[in-house]
């Protein structure tokens, strides 16, 4: 120790003028370990990819803040006191320790915290989910998925229950555990039978249905409510069917059954339907809710940023077209 260090010394001391010795940093524990492991100065500088004169300088505060030696110079090498041994214990449980925190940090950064749940709308199961799916696992090769079609009424339970990390629906549902977050929107569509007279028409609007068998929502269903400025005061003639799922209204149409009101998403590629657009012009929201009481895990944010891209997309290629 040079002498600055020396005169430093006296003041370091536990119980000396009353004070007991200042605490070891992170890195100094560091220095001390590597010194340990190397058995030399310069064996230590190596392991850490730093000088000599570096590790010589941490350690010589070290044992100034303990105010005891830590080694025995021997030539070139550090014999370790009785000191150091106990001491030395000590640091490789807590380096043992930082190694678990290390290895559990990595597994979480590859596979997120267990299986992934997601439930949504059935509507937005038939094409939206499995894009954002197709995305999230190309980015997360080891990550499993629960996905479950779920009804509005049915979508708080869910997370009552711990059933589910993340939830994506037309409404964002009223509980003071949960919260939701506006990540897009959809047109709702015109569907009809191949061969429906409405189909010669290039727009449907609210009047043209008051002629027609249509397909249609309770009163308060999210579909329902998206609707209201598309009818006004509301249809003419009400619904001959009433279903509770846009996606069940779409099969109700392809057997011919009449006209539906549905939402984009809900239309699978390979329908048969024939779809016209609605004026005044009426849309879903989509929502992405998740529990407030813990933080979303790392897959749901994941998963969520999937689902935005994809979203991205689709909204790019209808400006485009």
């Amino acid at each position: 120790m040079d002498a600055g260090q020396a005169e430093d010394m006296p003041d370091a001391r536990p119980g000396q003028g009353g004070r007991a010795a200042p605490p070891l940093s992170l890195r100094q524990i560091e220095v001390f370990r590597a010194i340990m492991m190397a058995g030399s100065i310069s064996g230590a500088g190596r392991m850490l990819h730093v000088s000599q004169p570096a590790v010589s300088r941490v350690l010589a505060l070290t044992e100034s803040r303990l105010g005891y030696p830590l080694f025995e110079r021997a030539k070139s090498r550090l014999l370790p006191t009785p000191e150091a041994r106990r001491l030395y214990q000590e640091v490789e449980q807590v380096y043992g320790g930082i190694q678990r925190v290390n290895d559990l940090a990595a597994s979480l950064g590859r596979q997120g915290a267990g299986m992934l749940r997601v439930v949504a709308s059935a509507s937005f199961g038939q094409g939206m989910i499995p894009r954002a799916l197709e995305r999230f696992r190309a980015r997360n090769r080891t990550a499993r998925v629960d996905f479950r079609s779920v009804t509005f009424d049915e979508l708080v339970g869910y997370f009552l229950s711990d059933r589910a990390d993340i939830g994506i629906s037309m409404s964002a549902p009223d509980h003071p555990n949960l919260s939701s977050t506006r990540v897009g929107e959809d047109a709702i569509v015109c569907v009809l039978p191949q061969g429906h007279p409405l189909a010669a028409r290039a727009v449907i609007r609210a009047d043209d249905l008051a002629s027609a068998a249509w397909i249609g929502y309770p009163a308060g269903t999210p579909l329902d409510r998206a609707l209201e400025g598309f009818f006004g005061a509301g249809p003419l003639a009400p619904a001959t069917i009433e279903v509770h799922s846009p996606v069940t209204a779409h099969a109700f149409v392809q057997q011919g059954l009449g006209p539906a009101l549905v939402d984009r998403w809900c239309i699978p590629a390979e329908s048969s339907v024939i779809v016209r657009p609605i004026e005044p012009a009426a849309r879903v929201e989509i929502w992405a809710t998740h529990s407030n009481l813990a933080p979303l895990p790392l897959l749901g944010r994941r998963f969520l940023a999937a689902l935005k891209d994809v979203l991205a997309d689709a909204s790019n290629f209808v400006a485009r077209t």
